[in-house]
């Protein structure tokens, strides 16, 4: 054992001995320190014997430190956190420089080019470095010192209010000014700028996220054009656009600025500065705002690529790294060095490849997959922990922008998410919530062990130390790595009650049944599938498989796509009573009187959670509202506005009348409303509602419990009952991953814009043609047809071939598409679908507008299994 080793373990044996009883876990979870005033670990705490406990507001590592101690500095990522003082006090004896503005800095590139001027007229040598070195010195103090940085580029200087309207920033200058400076002829100023960022990212005040208007510095920083640069692997032989961002010291300060940033921002989120930040992101300009979440999702897949390359090619990350090239750097700043050298060195492997072997790129003899990312590669990764923290603060902050001013849920998807190890990923952040929510059973660990796995949990410790998961953060994962998801959880809790179900059945003699069948008459299709579903509600995860009473067929996909047409048909039918069409937005909602009998609320939810396992698009009308109620997510104003736009525009009016137009209104506490047979019913919002008067001091209440009577109280028993039935088929951690955007997408499909038939044309399969299938000239007219018409005759078409006119919610790509030769000769018969199988059979006519014919006719007058 070294001597370093020695006085490490020593030191963090002597801040045991002083350590209470309680602290002894941290025998267990110490890491070494690095000095006697700074040691790492991994819970928190407050007082530890004669030392303090306390997160780094930049990785958040746990660092123990002497009490008396004003300030600790992270071993991890090398950030000194002062505990005493406020941000006020920073270079409390130098005089602050003059805030930075895009008008003072290109007076200062003026001077300095007079200064050159001069220099020239009288012949006097001067380097380019001395002309701007004044400008280098202004940028690198202005950028360094907090109360400069944080008052600069201000919109009104006179203005010390924080309002949640913006952060009284001037982002366009911040961009102009930063741009100006790549283009001078020397890279000084640029270094010097970003090195004083760096510099001031360096040193946190845990004081600082207490006012919101010490937040301003990060809205600036956050413009800056080209961090993202740095985060872009370049080719060797590629240049960029501005030759100077291209420099590898230049790159990895930006580097050094966009992961100190993004750590710090994750830990501004106080009670205080939160409702400012989100309301500065949320009312940001739609490019601006996109442009932050690009950023963010850049670093994470900087990171993401790095593990991906690390568990493809093994033998490269094992040589080593370029430490050697810059042996004086902390850790935390050589990591961009050796990313990058990573990277090349891996490059330069595959290219010996592909020399010695003669394949072409992204080509391997064997076709063997890809490794994917594992957890204990990036459990413990404090960079993806703080950006995933920031994004889903970004997720948050669009919830709040203006329906037309909000980006798709897919915006902050990952794409090298899906490289992951996703089902590991699902495995342990169970683990992790069930130890953190449950006592483990200490006394018998075996028998735990076996009740773990009976109940489909895993207690292996595959990565102990573990804290990161990206279940905990599935505004990430795509649509597809949910459904994974999902389907993974299903199986594995069929798997289960398909072992106890085979055990029950040798015990008593029973035919084990692999399907969840459903066998109904169709005059009576309510009554059977409720008294099916109620009665295997073991079995409700199995494949489904459709009979009717008195009909020849086997389901091959068929029957059931029938069975929920003809059943959701039913159960929407506003005659039916149990849904209402509101006709301000023709949309279907909750009967407010429900029907008497409820039960077919239960089957309305079980047959949503059922068309979501057996993968089947249903043509629903509902606002979104509803996809929120299977979450358990709350409803609001803005969903009473997407489902009565008309009334929700009057009760906004109501709230903006003044007081004596209020009263003369004579407005109480209660509702009105029309039941299914058009008579006319009321119900008090509020114990004693047709006593109390709506006035100016209660509108808003009045107007809030008006909204959710509509929304959730007057229908309350209702929807408890449908929640109830999705749930019995759909359960699990695993639906909690999704937003109601994607579950609405699953239900109902995709439904933006014209569809792509060139993708379609790349998945689709051909059945009995001689040759090459795109080489037939039925094939090549049918796509020619395709691609001519319109997006509702597209739909038509689509529904068609595979009963549905939406595209599956994970798109076209993942969608079975085939056409097969019905006949090889010329016929007068039009062609045939078979939506089973998503497969058009088209005979072999003679012309293209014979054929033509033929499609628009069936297309156009088709009806499920027959013709009208």
């Amino acid at each position: 054992m070294s001597k370093d080793t020695l006085a490490r373990s020593k030191s963090t044996s002597d801040a045991l001995k002083r350590s209470n009883s309680k602290w002894k876990v941290f025998d267990l979870l110490k890491k070494p320190p690095q000095t006697d005033a700074e040691v790492s670990v991994e819970d928190p705490g407050e007082v530890l014997g004669e030392d303090m406990v306390n997160n780094c507001q930049c990785c958040d590592t746990v660092v123990i430190f002497p009490k008396t101690f004003p300030k600790y500095r992270c071993s991890v990522c090398n950030t000194t956190n002062i505990i005493i003082g406020t941000v006020d006090d920073l270079y409390p004896d130098k005089e602050v420089p003059h805030p930075m503005s895009l008008s003072h800095i290109k007076k200062l590139i003026e001077r300095c080019l007079q200064t050159a001027e001069q220099c020239k007229r009288s012949n006097q040598p001067i380097s380019t470095h001395d002309i701007f070195e004044p400008l280098s010195s202004y940028l690198h103090q202005a950028c360094r010192t907090f109360a400069c940085l944080n008052s600069s580029f201000k919109i009104k200087k006179s203005s010390r209010k924080v309002h949640r309207s913006g952060p009284n920033i001037k982002s366009d200058d911040v961009k102009e000014a930063f741009m100006l400076l790549t283009k001078l002829p020397t890279s000084r100023p640029l270094y010097s700028a970003l090195s004083g960022l760096s510099s001031l990212l360096k040193r946190v005040y845990l004081s600082m996220p207490d006012d919101p208007k010490n937040l301003y510095w990060i809205m600036i920083v956050l413009e800056i054009p080209f961090l993202s640069h740095a985060l872009i692997h370049t080719e060797k032989k590629s240049m960029s656009p501005v030759p100077m961002l291209a420099v590898a010291e230049i790159r990895a300060m930006c580097y050094d600025i966009v992961k100190r940033l993004i750590g710090i921002l994750s830990h501004s989120m106080s009670p205080a500065a939160t409702p400012y930040l989100s309301s500065w992101f949320a009312r940001m300009d739609f490019l601006k705002f996109a442009s932050k979440v690009d950023l963010i999702n850049l670093y994470i897949t900087f990171h993401l690529k790095k593990y991906f390359l690390m568990a493809n090619n093994p033998e490269v990350s094992r040589r080593g790294s370029a430490t050697g090239s810059h042996p004086r750097l902390h850790p935390t700043d050589r990591e961009y060095f050796e990313s990058s050298v990573l990277k090349n060195d891996i490059e330069a492997e595959q290219e010996g490849r592909l020399i010695s072997t003669n394949l072409p790129p992204n080509t391997s003899k064997k076709g063997k997959k890809d490794t994917k990312v594992r957890i204990h590669q990036y459990g413990t990764d404090w960079h993806l922990k703080t950006a995933c923290m920031v994004l889903l603060f970004c997720f948050r902050a669009n919830r709040m922008r203006l329906e037309t001013d909000r980006l798709l849920v897919s915006a902050f998807y990952n794409s090298l998410v899906d490289f992951v190890n996703i089902k590991l990923d699902f495995d342990f952040w169970q683990s992790s919530k069930k130890f953190s929510n449950t006592k483990k059973n200490q006394e018998q660990p075996e028998l735990q062990t076996v009740i773990d796995y009976i109940h489909g949990h895993n207690s292996f410790k595959y990565n102990d130390k573990a804290s990161f998961f990206f279940c905990n953060y599935p505004i990430l994962v795509s649509l597809g790595g949910k459904i994974t998801i999902l389907e993974y959880e299903a199986r594995r809790q069929m798997e289960r009650k398909a072992e106890e179900a085979f055990i029950d059945s040798l015990d008593k003699k029973k035919v084990f049944d692999l399907y969840f069948k459903v066998r109904v008459r169709r005059e009576y299709i309510v009554q059977d599938s409720l008294h099916c579903i109620k009665t295997n509600t073991a079995n409700l995860k199995k494949s489904l498989r459709v009979q009717f009473v008195n009909e020849p067929g086997v389901d091959a996909g068929g029957l059931k796509k029938d069975w929920f047409l003809n059943l959701t048909k039913v159960i929407f039918d506003p005659s039916a009573g149990m849904l209402t069409n509101v006709d301000e937005s023709n949309l279907l909602w909750f009967n407010l009187v429900p029907v008497d009998n409820h039960e077919i609320y239960y089957l309305f939810g079980s047959i949503l959670g059922l068309a979501i396992y057996n993968s089947t698009i249903l043509d629903l009308r509902f606002p979104s509202a509803m996809y929120k109620l299977l979450l358990g997510h709350p409803v609001g104003f803005g969903d009473y506005q997407q489902l009565f736009p008309e009334s929700a525009i009057n009760l906004s009016k109501l709230l903006d009348y003044p007081p004596n137009v209020i009263e003369s209104l004579g407005l109480t506490f209660e509702v009105n409303f029309k039941d299914s047979f058009g008579r006319l019913r009321q119900k008090e919002l509020v114990a004693g509602g047709s006593r109390r008067y709506v006035s100016d001091e209660n509108k808003h209440e009045y107007v809030e419990r008006y909204c959710q009577f509509f929304m959730y109280d007057g229908i309350a028993n209702q929807v408890q009952l449908f929640v109830k039935g999705f749930s019995t088929v759909v359960s699990g951690n695993a639906l909690s991953l999704f937003s109601p955007e994607e579950i609405e997408l699953l239900l109902c499909g995709n439904d933006e814009g014209k569809l792509n038939v060139e993708i379609l044309r790349s998945i689709t399969k051909y059945v009995g043609f001689n040759g090459e299938p795109n080489q037939s000239q039925l094939v090549t007219w049918f796509w020619e047809y395709a691609n001519g018409l319109t997006y509702s005759q597209q739909k038509k078409l689509l529904r068609f071939v595979t009963g549905s006119d939406r595209v599956p919610a994970t798109g076209l790509q993942n969608m079975a598409f085939k056409i097969s030769m019905a006949g090889s000769r010329d016929t007068e018969r039009l062609p045939i679908a078979h939506t089973c199988f998503n497969e058009l059979a088209l005979y072999n006519y003679k012309s293209k507008e014979k054929m033509v014919r033929k499609l628009n006719i069936a297309i156009n007058e088709s009806a499920g299994f027959g013709l009208k």
